[in-house]
């Protein structure tokens, strides 16, 4: 009877640690790296556009997906990717991503929790493994 409480407890705490934490994949310049980090880290890619020659800074969560995009640039650039057709930050925010893929002929800098990972003039894939 204790044993199988035991069991039931270690199963339980180990549910309560698999929800609290993030299995994420980063692929660049030849490089797989696999981590943890724990739920609702947050994320950041910064790069300068190649055509605007401004820098932009994307900051988002991770939580089931990565999400809660925001961007950071001048509004050159921000009319650059959207025609300035639309309000970037509003469709961003909506966007819920198991996969990134971002790449930069001048360089690219990411952040995952208190990790950073940089590439110059190639791309990161950045994968949420766990959850599925």
């Amino acid at each position: 009877m204790v044993r199988t409480r035991l069991l039931l407890l270690g199963a339980g705490l180990f549910l309560v640690l698999l929800t609290l934490l993030r299995v994420v994949e980063v692929e660049g310049e030849g490089q797989r790296t696999l981590f943890f980090l724990p739920a609702f880290a947050e994320g950041r890619v910064e790069f300068v556009n190649s055509v605007t020659g401004k820098p932009v800074l994307l900051e988002f969560h991770i939580s089931w997906r990565f999400q809660g995009f925001r961007a950071y640039t001048d509004l050159e650039t921000e009319a650059y990717y959207t025609g300035g057709t639309y309000p970037w930050n509003q469709a961003l925010a909506q966007e819920r991503r198991r996969e990134l893929l971002y790449c930069s002929e001048a360089g690219l800098a990411l952040r995952l929790g208190g990790r950073w990972f940089r590439v110059e003039g190639g791309c990161f894939r950045v994968r949420l493994l766990f959850p599925p």
